[in-house]
């Protein structure tokens, strides 16, 4: 910013002007406008502010539109308008406004001659019916600025216009940044009053360059500190450094839906600039608070581990600020440890059934760390078919005996046994038993069944039959590639028939 906007023109009390409507006496040329109009309907009768601050009333109803009002600001929905001139002595910020007009308003400002106005920059404002319209634009000492009122699809009305003069925001220059010294802290920087500063350094998040403010932070722990914004067309970027030309950024965002997190470290002085886009010239919310603690859960794959299987640990967690995990630890909870993958789970295997606490540590990409533990129960059921005795040939008509014998090593189960045939064009129940199976090392169990096979069988010629043992939900068999076996076929012959002669 111009270093001669903060010259004594800000220090000196200003003696009120009150211009009323019959003060407004400029002369319109003729042809202009409608010979009825207002004093200052036209650009060449502008009503010239000799003294800061100004205000009038006045009546625009009778307003007109002349063929050369700029275009710049809303040319269209502008209706009839009134010109107001300033020529300031130093460099200042101007502030107009036309809040109490009982109309909606368009307000814009411009230099240069008519035919060839320039706006001014950030000096385009529609307003709101309720508080009207507002600019503050840069002036420089020997430049007439001509601000236009025009009627927001109205010729006009009970017209409230103001000027004044402002303070340039005290945190505008870097060398002036506002030390914040505890959290959280919240501010409202109105960026009307403020300027882009040569040297100003380039944001990650944006190649907008427009009015910023600047804060410094310099924590006397390490945290994770936040920067939230309430307005959408506002970066905010962090820094270090301790000159504009050498910065180097730590973080940014461009969204109040998308909070900056980062590590500030214990003794770090960091630089926070809080810009808007060119054209913004409203009070915008910022706060700098530190991060909520991170609370991460275990996720386990399977649900129900075995000793006999690779078990899959990961770390999941809510983070508003989605910062990814970057290190941590597991302790699963039987001497073993194995660092957090920052993607995807790590893998481990238990050697013993057992109930295990399980614990992780994991810390975000901006320091926070956070810790859980969770018990993992390891129980590995393994019920197997050991032998399955089935017929090797028989009769449609004959019944014969099937048998199923199962192996338990590990703990007493309930288990259900099913018996299938199939004759190459159905699969059919033949029948299911249920049973306690004790766990011994050596011990054995039965299950008998029996089946009359049919002509259907006979007909076929073969039979196979296919047994199934299953635990009940919810326990997981192991190794469940012994729950099924199928037995070699049976070979099936047409049942005698007696024959008699007549």
């Amino acid at each position: 910013m111009l270093p001669s906007l903060r010259r004594g023109a800000f220090a000196r009390a200003r003696t009120a002007a009150v211009v009323a409507v019959a003060a407004l006496a400029a002369v319109l040329p003729a042809g202009v406008a409608h010979a009825d109009a207002l004093p200052n309907d036209d650009f060449d009768g502008s009503a010239v502010v000799t003294a800061l601050p100004f205000t009038a009333h006045q009546d625009t109803s009778r307003a007109t539109k002349a063929p050369d009002d700029p275009s710049w600001c809303q040319y269209y929905d502008a209706e009839g308008s009134v010109w107001f001139s300033y020529t300031p002595t130093e460099d200042v910020i101007l502030r107009a406004t036309t809040a109490g007009s009982d109309h909606p308003t368009i307000l814009s400002a411009y230099s240069g001659l008519r035919g060839s106005l320039r706006g001014a920059s950030r000096a385009c404002d529609t307003g709101q019916p309720s508080t009207g319209a507002s600019v503050t634009f840069r002036a420089t000492a020997g430049t007439t600025y001509h601000l236009m009122v025009a009627g927001y699809d109205v010729a006009g009305g009970d017209l409230s216009f103001g000027l004044t003069t402002v303070a340039a925001a005290p945190n505008d220059r870097f060398a002036d940044a506002e030390a914040v010294t505890g959290l959280p802290a919240t501010r409202t920087p109105d960026l009307s009053t403020a300027w882009y500063e040569q040297d100003e350094p380039d944001s990650g998040c944006t190649d907008q360059a427009g009015p910023s403010v600047w804060y410094s932070f310099t924590p006397t722990t390490t945290t994770s500190a936040v920067v939230g914004l309430d307005h959408s067309n506002v970066t905010a970027t962090v820094y270090t450094g301790d000159t504009i030309a050498g910065l180097t950024q730590v973080a940014c965002t461009t969204s109040r839906w998308d909070p900056l997190v980062f590590l500030a470290t214990a003794g770090t002085t960091y630089r926070i600039r809080v810009a808007g886009w060119p054209d913004l010239s409203d009070t915008v919310g910022v706060s700098l608070t530190e991060a909520p603690r991170l609370d991460p859960y275990v996720d386990v794959w399977p649900s129900d581990p075995t000793i006999y299987e690779e078990v899959g640990f990961t770390a999941d967690m809510w983070d508003p600020f989605r910062e990814p995990v970057v290190s941590g630890e597991w302790d699963f909870g039987d001497g073993t440890t194995a660092p957090v993958r920052e993607q995807g789970p790590t893998y481990h295997h238990f050697a013993a059934d057992g109930v295990y606490q399980v614990g992780v540590t994991v810390v975000t990409r901006d320091g926070r760390v956070g810790t859980t533990t969770r018990a993992v129960t390891v129980e590995s059921h393994d019920v197997a078919i050991t032998k399955f005795t089935v017929p090797s040939s028989a009769k449609a008509g004959q019944s014969k005996p099937v048998t199923v014998r199962l192996a338990n090593t590990r703990y007493r189960e309930s288990a259900t046994v099913d018996l299938y045939v199939d004759n190459g064009q159905s699969r059919t129940l033949v029948g299911t038993t249920t049973l306690d199976v004790p766990a011994r090392e050596t011990g054995k169990v039965d299950v008998p069944f029996s089946y009359t096979f049919t002509a259907a069988d006979a007909l076929m010629g073969k039979v196979a039959f296919r047994a199934v043992v299953r635990l009940p939900y919810p326990v997981r068999d192991a190794r469940p590639a012994d729950n099924e076996v199928i037995a070699l076929a049976t070979t099936v012959k047409p049942g005698t028939t007696a024959m008699k002669s007549a």
